[in-house]
């Protein structure tokens, strides 16, 4: 369910989990299972009675016995002497097994043949963004994409590493004292301190420039050029101007208090839409994107530089 529900936040446009349809609101899209159409006499009867039971949202899976001899032409025939004559139409297939470019090429002729030109392709079987841009490449004539397993269980990452370190330490009423781990590994070693997170934005085209890490207190002036550096080429640097800085992180809860306002599934999927639209395209691709820079600011830095000086030997 929940993983349903970043999947919804993150862009894809429903889910075949009703549950999670139920709970968060989330658009339930999808098509009866092999197990709906093996349980009639025939797969027409399948088909007959799904129509007859969703005719305002008919999509049928097409390719439990054989997809283009006896899937497509049964759905045709489900579209024209079930559908048609209540005044409803047929509003897609799936396929779900074969060569689906193939498959979906055919299919897509059999069914403007038969005046279904308005009937829309869906696909699905293991999908991920590689086998899609593959599909498309190859000339697949989909509408849509069922993507499962390989989007909500991280397949191509499945463990994520994240160990609890502290990062300051003091009693209630003092000012904390810096923490850092330190190790002989460079992306196990910490930054210290209490921080915030900022986010530069180009004025002119609304375009995420960098991230920065500051020390807590520190401002930015916006008026004023800013020089960026990457904390491990330090010579590696750029200065900023015309830009926007805006602060990423948001306090939730306060003293056991919860001091930000809910938001619902909708709200927070419009804002990660409109954050991906202010990244280049050149760092979502999926080869060899354009690195995009997270830095500290000088104070960051300093402190981490004098924490390894002090604590390294």
């Amino acid at each position: 369910m929940l993983g349903a529900r970043a999947a919804y936040i993150a862009g894809v446009a429903g889910t075949s989990c009703t549950i999670a349809g139920q709970q968060f609101g989330i658009p339930s899209l999808g098509t009866m299972a092999h197990s709906w159409v093996q349980a009639f006499e025939n797969e027409f009867e399948a088909f007959k009675a799904y129509a007859l039971a969703f005719p305002d949202n008919c999509l049928l899976l097409v390719d439990t016995y054989n997809t283009l001899k006896s899937g497509v032409p049964n759905a045709i025939r489900t579209a024209k002497e079930v559908l048609e004559p209540m005044g409803k139409r047929l509003i897609g297939i799936r396929i779900d097994s074969g060569d689906l470019t193939y498959m979906t090429v055919e299919a897509r002729k059999m069914l403007d043949a038969a005046g279904l030109d308005d009937c829309k392709i869906t696909v699905s079987n293991s999908m991920d963004e590689y086998l899609i841009r593959d599909l498309i490449h190859q000339g697949a004539r989909v509408d849509s994409f069922g993507v499962g397993e390989r989007l909500i269980t991280s397949k191509s990452e499945p463990v994520f590493g994240g160990v609890y370190k502290l990062s300051a330490i003091g009693e209630a009423g003092q000012e904390l004292e810096p923490r850092m781990k330190i190790s002989d590994n460079p992306e196990k070693v910490t930054n210290p301190g209490c921080k915030e997170l900022w986010r530069f934005y180009d004025r002119e085209t609304g375009k995420a420039l960098a991230d920065l890490i500051t020390l807590e207190g520190e401002a930015i002036a916006e008026n004023e050029p800013y020089e960026i550096f990457d904390p491990q080429h330090t010579w590696k640097r750029k200065t900023l101007d015309n830009f926007i800085a805006k602060k990423l992180l948001e306090p939730i809860f306060k003293q056991g208090v919860l001091i930000c306002g809910r938001r619902g599934v909708e709200e927070i999927r419009a804002y990660c839409a409109s954050q991906l639209e202010t990244l280049y395209e050149t760092s979502k691709r999926f080869e060899y994107p354009q690195i995009y820079y997270v830095d500290l600011s000088q104070k960051l830095w300093d402190l981490r530089e004098n924490y390894l000086r002090r604590h390294s030997w």
